[in-house]
């Protein structure tokens, strides 16, 4: 069964940052200034090719997007056991591929020792990354909430929900107006959390100055004064998104306390100062989901309309008067989800992108953020900008460019590792000699480099060059590497050399490591060859080394090895057959369990085969879905 996503959500732990009052010789005018802030190679160089019809100039590096996502079973309780395969993201009619799927559960136990005490943005940027820490911010709008019963209800129920629904590992952030922007620290002390709601008071409709900016910058008719403050309570809100995506890519919440902001009509020269459609797309592209509280007990406000507006694109909810049921609601929210994280070529338009997402299992409700913003050219190149500036200045090693060396045939073979991660398996061979190459050069020796996408070291050695049954040596240098990864970039380097150790050629590439997690999944077929039937007799044992080659000779005989996965670690049925060069089926392969646990073996004698190229396609199939893999090959006289 598809579920459609209908809400959204965004995924980040919950942090919370106490902003203290600015005095008049502050800055409060920050408030304003601050809220504008298998294995599948990819080609021979390594890069994502261009997309057809766009010049390399203006071909861009996909960006990395990531959504939160709540699945709900018919109680409404959360499901936590969807699998990444149990998932599809579609853009415009077009299936999204999604780089990452993991679930994000908040509350937890009670933790142990004293809660981080953070003095630094490094101490809160610290706190924030942790799976176990929520994010709310709290925004007390002291200009449009009315003094007495209103600003008694804010209070009353915003302690309760400090006391009641908050751990000690989340964080939180209340701000007021005019406070400046710069003290924003996320914090777990909740004595500063309840002090800053018990100073909240309503100033809706009260127009005396209380510190010297207002009297210098908010004075005049109450039409000027309250144009003015509703630009503060925007560019606060804004700034508060903003600060809280740059935190995680997780969900965070955002609590708005007003009784409704008003339209800022701005003059010329202020096209930059942020609006209502400025926060939802700040919110949107940092995981924030707003809940504005109205404590006016569903006063008839054209501004509400606005209000719901903000929480319905940012997958955000409207609390009550009676804010009880709303704050818990909030807190839930942002306690488990999954994320999902993505990656888009779309050009940086400013635009928005609309996603719908699905989900495999009957019987489950999800919300899902309707989109995603794309930065704008001005906003990326700033972001591009600032990074540049902020970059620690140290020396980084230059990596070599990608090639792809004539010398050797490398394969790389990828099966179910441990713990989610996948095993990649890596083997060569010298390559024959191109015709018209009139320098021979003999190759002998590989030292292998593989690294993650982080810079991990995975492999560093030499490595035997393979061929027909050839068996591993466990006292001298291996002819095949194994090493597990998560899911992702592989970044490898080979230096070529002959028998003198001297370096003939270097070969650079990056490849994509696929994800075998799935319901059903087929590890890469490893093809091991025999010239004759005393070497066949070696080849269905674990120590024997498939081969990188893919051209043999009428007389030699194949062994095809390749592992099945299954739902709960049951084995799926299995089939092969025998293609022609055009695609079309000439037979069905017979397909017998291997010697070494958990492999599948199809044992083809090429003999009865004219000359020619030729493809295996292996299946496998189960309740929960089916995969498919191919192994080319040529057959010569």
């Amino acid at each position: 069964m598809r579920l459609r996503g209908a809400g959204a959500v965004a995924a980040v732990p919950i942090a919370l940052a106490i902003c203290h009052p600015q005095s008049a010789a502050g800055d409060p005018q920050s408030a304003l200034a601050n809220s504008q802030s298998a294995i599948r190679p990819s080609g021979a160089s390594g890069r994502p090719e261009p997309v057809e019809g766009r010049s390399p100039k203006s071909a861009i590096e996909p960006r990395l997007f990531t959504i939160d996502v709540s699945v709900a079973d018919a109680r409404g309780r959360a499901v936590d056991d969807l699998k990444p395969a149990e998932f599809e993201l579609h853009e415009a009619g077009a299936l999204v591929p999604l780089e990452s799927v993991r679930f994000v559960r908040a509350a937890g136990d009670p933790p142990t020792g004293a809660p981080a005490l953070i003095q630094s943005a490094a101490d809160e940027r610290q706190a924030a990354v942790k799976d176990d820490a929520r994010l709310f911010a709290i925004f007390l709008d002291e200009y449009h909430v009315t003094s007495g019963a209103n600003a008694d209800r804010v209070r009353e129920a915003l302690l309760r929900f400090v006391d009641r629904d908050l751990t000690p590992r989340d964080l939180v952030a209340v701000m007021k107006p005019l406070e400046s922007l710069f003290t924003i620290r996320l914090s777990s002390d909740r004595g500063a959390v309840r002090r800053a709601i018990e100073t909240f008071e309503g100033r809706k409709g009260q127009y005396e100055p209380r510190n010297a900016y207002e009297r210098d910058y908010i004075a005049g008719m109450p039409a000027r004064i309250d144009a003015t403050r509703n630009q503060v309570a925007l560019s606060a809100v804004n700034a508060l998104a903003v600060h809280l995506g740059s935190l995680t890519d997780r969900r965070k919440t955002l609590v708005v306390v007003t009784e409704g902001i008003g339209r800022s009509d701005r003059r010329r020269g202020q096209e930059y100062l942020p609006t209502l459609d400025t926060i939802i797309r700040s919110a949107n592209r940092s995981n924030v989901a707003v809940y504005p509280f109205d404590p006016s007990e569903g006063a008839d406000d054209p501004a509400g309309e606005g209000l719901r507006r903000l929480a319905a694109e940012t997958d955000g909810a409207p609390i009550p008067a009676d804010a009880e049921s709303g704050l818990r609601r909030a807190a839930a929210d942002s306690s488990a989800y999954y994320l999902l994280s993505f990656r888009s070529a779309n050009p940086d338009d400013g635009k928005f992108h609309e996603l719908q997402a699905l989900v495999k299992r009957p019987g489950v409700r999800l919300r899902v953020r309707k989109g995603y913003w794309a930065a704008s050219p001005d906003e990326a190149m700033r972001t591009a900008l600032l990074a540049k500036i902020n970059e620690p200045k140290k020396i980084v090693p230059l990596e070599p460019a990608p090639h792809v060396s004539a010398l050797i045939r490398p394969w790389f073979g990828v099966s179910r590792g441990a713990g989610g991660a996948s095993r990649v398996t890596f083997v060569w061979e010298p390559a024959p000699r191109v015709p018209g190459d009139r320098v021979r050069r003999q190759v002998a020796h590989l030292i292998l480099t593989a690294k993650s996408i982080d810079g991990t070291v995975l492999f560093d050695g030499p490595v035997a060059p393979t061929g027909p049954a050839a068996i591993d040596d466990p006292v001298g240098t291996p002819s095949r590497v194994v090493f597990e990864m998560p899911p992702g970039r592989l970044r490898l380097r080979m230096s070529i050399q002959d028998a003198a150790s001297q370096i003939l050629d270097q070969d650079v590439r990056e490849l994509s490591v696929r994800d075998l997690r799935g319901d059903v999944a087929i590890g890469t077929p490893e093809v091991l060859r025999a010239r004759n039937a005393r070497e066949f007799r070696t080849l269905d044992a674990e120590a024997a080394v498939p081969v990188a080659s893919r051209e043999f000779s009428r007389t030699e005989r194949l062994l095809i090895r390749f592992q099945a996965y299954g739902p709960g670690g049951a084995s799926p049925a299995v089939s092969a057959k025998l293609l022609s060069r055009a695609g079309q089926a000439m037979r069905d392969l017979t397909v017998a369990p291997a010697s070494t646990p958990g492999d599948n073996a199809i044992d083809l004698p090429l003999a009865g085969l004219a000359a020619g190229e030729y493809t295996i396609e292996v299946t496998a199939t189960s309740g929960a879905g089916g995969a498919k893999d191919r192994v080319g090959f040529r057959v010569t006289s």
